[in-house]
């Protein structure tokens, strides 16, 4: 008997094939995750990749981690990955594995728009060592944030002279923050404020905003290629339609970084420079030699201060929004930060940066609005070097591994009431501070390890800051014809965690808001 030319023996045949192969596929992957973490059960050659496939995947990781635990193993395709969702386990991991796990896989994104080159992306090695050392002592040492003071200030001066200027009207909270730390990060790295009131700075602002956007996008996307057999990478690169995209956003990028820092010009000046100028960042990474002895080529150096640009204006961006958010939503909680920061501050002067160590309250919202709301919910992956055991479990070599920041900071062993906003758990706790302390993981807004943001100390203090002037010399209320009800609380995620919809407020001023006047 046949059925549509197939006859009968050969279906059976087939069948039995199939059958054996599910049953051999199914005793060998048993036989391995012996030796492996507990996870998901992997599908045969994708392995566990819907898991990463989803658009909220720091939550759906979440969820599963409540049934697998915090050290959690999945198969993405032919690649291994390990998922830390506790701080327990985070704590142990980092303690014993830190170093083995210090490097970074280059997937396509990083390749095409990085080429591994920057603190965040670049393999663990000299390379990495170098620009690191660079980074800390040349931008983030204490001396260099004394010797900022005055930038930052002038900065935040200026920024909120304008919002006087313009008020009482509706901002636009995300657009001016990010102008605000891009703005730091300019004087910081260049020496001078690059977006300004004209109208080629407002069209040279709109193109950095939307090469923020375009990264954001980009280094969140699922690349399919990255995870399956290296015979199928290109053909799937190219199936997903993803490498024209990058690519264009990486001349984009070249374009817009051009026009911020010209290396070119910085030359010049510093030719022209007289005994007693204090060189700024761009000035020593034109200089510094490379462990190699030589130089850093122009384009290495464009990437590492677009990197730096990137990643300081948008956590920093994203955290004083959701903070801001947090504070509409609970308006008890706003007023008792004013009436804190009136208590030490007063109405006769401004915040200084001296003041942030006074203002415990101030602090707690910060340290709750970082553990809601991190701004990289999902750590940048790191990657193991070789081969290791981990917590008695075998985990083979080039083995990825991803925080899942947003779960820890929800871990319910370590707060009470995970998903609410009450900044008061953090007044009398021993875990204030633990983003600068190297031996605590229940707080990681900038992640953990050898890899932590090197800028942790200066995004934290722009953060409370920044947060501090607004509330001190404004107060905020919705728009016309709208109320708390109409506050959306929803995050995206791409890479960096944004609520889904930019917040706009109407800032109206306190008296120490006219303090700014004449700062424009």
């Amino acid at each position: 008997m046949e059925l549509l030319g197939v006859s009968c023996s050969s279906i059976s045949v087939a069948v039995s094939v199939l059958l054996a192969t599910l049953i051999v596929y199914t005793v060998v992957v048993n036989e391995q995750r012996k030796k492996l973490p507990p996870g998901p059960w992997p599908w045969p050659i994708i392995g566990n990749l819907p898991a990463f496939m989803t658009a909220r995947r720091h939550r759906f990781l979440q969820k599963l981690a409540t049934k697998h635990g915090g050290l959690m193993y999945l198969q993405l395709g032919r690649v291994p990955c390990l998922v830390i969702s506790t701080a327990a386990a985070a704590k142990d991991f980092f303690n014993a594995h830190d170093a083995a796990f210090a490097s970074r896989p280059l997937g396509l994104v990083s390749s095409i728009l990085v080429a591994g080159k920057t603190v965040g992306s670049a393999p663990y090695g000299p390379h990495w060592r170098q620009i690191r050392r660079i980074t800390n002592q040349e931008l983030f040492s204490p001396v260099r944030h004394a010797s900022h003071e005055a930038v930052r200030d002038k900065e935040i001066r200026h920024m909120l002279g304008l919002l006087l200027d313009q008020s009482p009207t509706t901002v636009n909270l995300r657009s001016w923050l990010m102008q605000v730390f891009a703005n730091n990060l300019t004087r910081m790295l260049i020496n001078k404020r690059y977006f300004g009131s004209s109208a080629e700075s407002e069209q040279e602002k709109r193109d950095f905003v939307e090469l923020l956007r375009r990264r954001n996008e980009a280094f969140g996307a699922f690349v399919l290629g990255d995870y399956v057999p290296d015979y199928l990478t290109w053909i799937t690169y190219k199936l997903q339609g993803v490498v024209p995209k990058f690519e264009a956003t990486r001349d984009f990028g070249e374009s817009v970084t051009a026009k911020i820092f010209e290396l070119e010009n910085h030359r010049h000046s510093r030719a022209r420079a007289q005994p007693g100028d204090v060189p700024d960042f761009v000035d020593v990474m034109l200089n510094a030699p490379l462990h190699d002895g030589k130089p850093m080529a122009d384009p290495d150096i464009m990437l590492l201060l677009l990197g730096m640009m990137a990643a300081g204006t948008d956590t920093s961006t994203v955290a004083v929004e959701w903070a801001m958010a947090e504070l509409m939503a609970n308006p008890r909680t706003m007023k008792a930060a004013q009436e804190e920061l009136d208590a030490v501050v007063g109405t006769e002067r401004i915040v200084q940066e001296s003041d942030i160590a006074n203002l415990p309250y101030l602090r707690a919202i910060v340290k709750e609005t970082f553990r809601l709301h991190p701004p990289v919910p999902l750590s940048l992956t790191h990657k193991s070097t070789q081969p290791c055991e981990v917590s008695g479990f075998q985990l083979p070599g080039h083995t990825h591994l991803v925080l899942n920041i947003f779960a820890i900071h929800r871990d319910p062993n370590v707060y009470e009431r995970p998903d609410e906003f009450e900044p008061r758990r953090f007044l009398n706790s021993p875990e204030g501070d633990l983003w600068s302390r190297q031996d605590s993981y229940q707080l990681l807004p900038f992640g953990a390890g050898r890899r932590m943001c090197p800028g942790y100390n200066l995004g934290n203090l722009m953060v409370s800051l920044l947060l501090a002037h607004l509330l001190h010399s404004f107060n905020w209320s919705f728009p016309a014809g709208q109320s708390v009800k109409d506050l959306d609380m929803s995050d995206t995620l791409n890479l960096m965690g944004f609520k889904s919809l930019p917040l706009c407020l109407l800032a109206t001023p306190r008296s120490p808001a006219f303090l700014y006047e004449g700062s424009t």
